[in-house]
């Protein structure tokens, strides 16, 4: 399941380990949209880092590691989805976006982004 919440604008996103649950920085995604036309890339490598957890990989630096090799074995070289693993959306906030904290995370799950009768999950 996919939620977005109110999370520290240092926080992409994060996954409570034994659960199917995802939880992504709405802050930060909007923040990251209005600075950037390659946002969804953004998106993109953060979720693909957080599928990764769900996979029972637990050590940030080798999450980080297999999400840039991933994107570059599957995108290429050049490619920003690539560039986005490899920075994240941080590169291209301005200091202002960081200012907005404090609020509640008031998480929103995000609709038919896993559909229970998709028979894929045993």
């Amino acid at each position: 399941m996919l939620y977005l919440g109110n999370l520290p604008m240092r926080v992409g996103a994060f996954h409570p380990m034994g659960t199917n649950d995802i939880v992504l920085n709405r802050k930060l995604i909007d923040a990251a949209a209005k600075t950037e036309p390659k946002w969804k890339a953004y998106v993109f490598s953060i979720l693909l880092h957080e599928y990764l957890h769900t996979l029972g990989y637990v050590d940030e630096k080798q999450v980080r590691s297999l999400t840039y090799r991933i994107c570059l074995d599957n995108f290429g070289r050049g490619h920003y989805i690539v560039e986005a693993a490899a920075t994240g959306p941080w590169v291209n906030l301005s200091p202002e976006a960081f200012e907005s904290l404090g609020e509640e995370m008031d998480l929103e799950r995000v609709p038919d982004f896993e559909r229970i009768d998709s028979g894929y999950i045993i």
